[in-house]
């Protein structure tokens, strides 16, 4: 156990280090619980008083996942009283995997993941172990969910985006302005996948979130270009063509640098029914 870590925290934010320290304790004293640790901004000793608390949590492999969900929320209600929870499993995540979603009356939020302890096999940086019976935070994490893609998440990512973009072109010949906004939005969020993917950088599927919280801290040039306003269709002209070329850049990129063929047909289609609605 990291003892002065967890001081250290409660310290600073006392309420996120009560919270924290709490559920530390329920862990180490319940066998079905292994490791516990804290990652991005708080693992990383920064984060302030809005932020919320990015941990995860390894349980026996003797449980199931539907019984590791149900001890999941026995915990997180039992250190803390909840103004709601969700458990559910995120998608292009492995099965086995959980997120739990926590809403405290305190006010602070807690965004903790629960896998199968085995699945761990060390921290990164921002991370910080709290428990660990069985030493699986020892080494380097070459877990699933931290490392990048395998082949079929990032054509799976690529996929989706392209077939956004034409969506876009959909919407845009029918003059629905608020949904061709949103497929914009949505094939940005897959490009900046692609994009922390290409960087190495960890926690992928999270997009946006993971390369503010991760080094590099790199950001596609001219990101701001693929944002519209929706009720002006020249910017959304714009924005819709903008967002296509960050996303044939970003899959570009994870392409050569994952060594994956992330081509599809689907990009000519798309294209074309884009420029088609823009012209």
């Amino acid at each position: 156990m990291d003892v002065s870590w967890v001081d250290n925290l409660s310290a600073r934010l006392p309420l996120h280090g009560g919270l924290v320290r709490a559920l530390r304790d329920a862990i180490a004293d319940d066998d079905r619980w292994r490791w516990f640790d804290v990652a991005c901004s708080i693992g990383a000793g920064g984060g302030d008083a809005l932020s919320d608390i990015d941990a995860a949590a390894g349980y026996a492999d003797m449980l199931d996942v539907d019984e590791a969900s149900a001890l999941a929320r026995e915990l997180v209600t039992g250190v803390g009283e909840a103004v709601d929870v969700l458990v559910h499993a995120m998608e292009g995540w492995p099965p086995d995997l959980r997120r739990v979603a926590v809403d405290y009356t305190s006010g602070v939020q807690l965004d903790l993941v629960v896998m199968p302890a085995p699945q761990m096999s060390g921290l990164r940086d921002r991370e910080v172990g709290i428990v660990d019976k069985d030493g699986d935070l020892s080494g380097n994490a070459i877990s699933q969910l931290y490392g990048p893609p395998d082949v079929d998440v990032a054509l799976e990512w690529t996929m989706t985006a392209w077939w956004w973009v034409s969506d876009i072109g959909k919407y845009l010949q029918r003059d629905s302005p608020f949904e061709a906004a949103e497929r914009i939005a949505l094939v940005r969020n897959e490009a900046l996948k692609l994009f922390a993917a290409a960087h190495d950088v960890p926690y992928p599927g999270f997009g946006l979130t993971s390369l503010l919280d991760y080094e590099p801290f790199a950001l596609p040039p001219k990101l701001t270009d693929t944002y519209p306003a929706p009720t002006d269709r020249a910017s959304l002209i714009a924005a819709s063509r903008n967002v296509a070329e960050l996303l044939e850049e970003c899959v570009d990129l994870a392409a050569r640098h994952l060594g994956y063929d992330l081509s599809t047909e689907w990009k000519t289609t798309a294209r074309r029914r884009l420029e088609a609605a823009t012209l």
